[in-house]
């Protein structure tokens, strides 16, 4: 029996009440405004968590929600903002609910709000929160597989979200390794999708495009406009480094691994004792991440115009860390750098791998 259309739209507000409970700042249980993540990964707004800092001058915080010591360090999210702005407009007009569909499109989507929310809310929900394009991970049901079907601006327009899929895809890039810019102790695959650390190969020749005191080699791929998207397994490595670096750093002499020296990082440093720590390598003080769970695939999201690097544990696109605002004015490179063996431990390449979407 078909549901009746009152039973259509309470189905549709149910889910769309659900939606805004997932943007809803925990201090002031409102939609978020100005939304900013502190390092633990939890986002609120940005007059909210100021609040409820200011009565404590020290350099570090709890968060009022898992409780974890924070650096005093808020980072916006402008692409959040952008999207709750999308639902409030969605919720002052909630008769544009599903409005962009045509044809039998429609009672599909009503379909899918109303019955199997709990399968696909991680399409919907997990790209809100997570990341900078639309990715569907969830299990293949009749009702996700016809999701999958559906031209994503339908799918957009469904949910009140004025995008397109072209502002939020990325072009998944075929990225190779270029051997000729590879220290002398890296040895490249003959298919240039990996790299590990060995044997010093001393009849190499010293070209110009060669690093000389680190262990580093860069992608072939030269990146001058529009998004791009890869995948790097590091598997169980204790150690390794990997992002964009520009086109003129310095191959030769010491350098920072920082966007000063033309770099755009993300490193998993071990100190040699059984410890290992990720760090964004910014320009600023040492900033330490604590994902939930090492990652064991790393994907980076160049958006080259808007001078933004992402990266994401592809497992499940949690997001790690997002550089912003570089100004990127010369061609920029994959970097990678599978650090050295230390201890006998770390001996596992890098391997440039294929996104697993779907």
């Amino acid at each position: 029996a078909k549901t009746a259309p009152a039973q259509q739209r309470m189905a549709e507000a149910s889910a769309l009440e659900e939606l805004q409970s997932e943007l809803t700042c925990p201090v002031c249980l409102e939609l978020f405004r100005g939304p900013v993540i502190l390092e633990c990964g939890h986002h609120f707004c940005q007059v909210c968590i100021i609040q409820c800092w200011e009565a404590k001058s020290d350099e570090f915080s709890n968060c009022p929600k898992c409780r974890k010591s924070c650096a005093r360090k808020l980072r916006p999210n402008s692409l959040l903002c952008n999207i709750v702005e999308s639902v409030r407009r969605t919720i002052s007009f909630p008769s544009a609910l599903c409005a962009g569909c045509p044809g039998t499109t429609r009672p599909t989507m009503s379909s899918l709000l109303r019955r199997p929310l709990k399968t696909t809310r991680y399409c919907f929900l997990g790209w809100f929160l997570n990341t900078s394009f639309f990715l569907f991970k969830v299990p293949s049901t009749k009702s996700t597989k016809t999701l999958n079907q559906l031209p994503c601006k339908h799918v957009f327009s469904c949910i009140g979200l004025s995008l397109t899929v072209f502002d939020v895809l990325p072009a998944v890039t075929c990225v190779t390794l270029d051997p000729d810019t590879a220290y002398p102790c890296l040895w490249v695959s003959p298919c240039r999708t990996s790299v590990k650390v060995g044997k010093l190969q001393a009849n190499l020749p010293n070209n110009p495009e060669r690093f000389t005191l680190y262990n580093i080699v860069l992608g072939s791929e030269a990146f001058t406009s529009g998004r791009h998207y890869w995948e790097v397994e590091v598997g169980s490595k204790t150690a390794w480094g990997l992002g964009v670096a520009t086109a003129s750093v310095n191959r030769k002499e010491e350098i920072s691994l920082c966007p000063d020296d033309g770099f755009w990082t993300l490193v998993l440093r071990d100190d040699g004792n059984g410890t290992s720590e990720y760090e964004a390598c910014t320009d600023s003080d040492e900033n330490l991440l604590y994902p939930s769970k090492p990652p064991k695939r790393v994907g980076i999201y160049l958006d080259y115009g808007r001078g933004q690097v992402t990266f994401y544990d592809a497992a499940d696109m949690s997001h790690l860390f997002t550089f912003n605002d570089a100004k990127f004015k010369e061609p920029v490179f994959p970097y990678f750098n599978p650090w050295p063996i230390i201890n006998g431990h770390n001996r596992e390449p890098l391997t440039i791998v294929t996104p697993q979407w779907g």
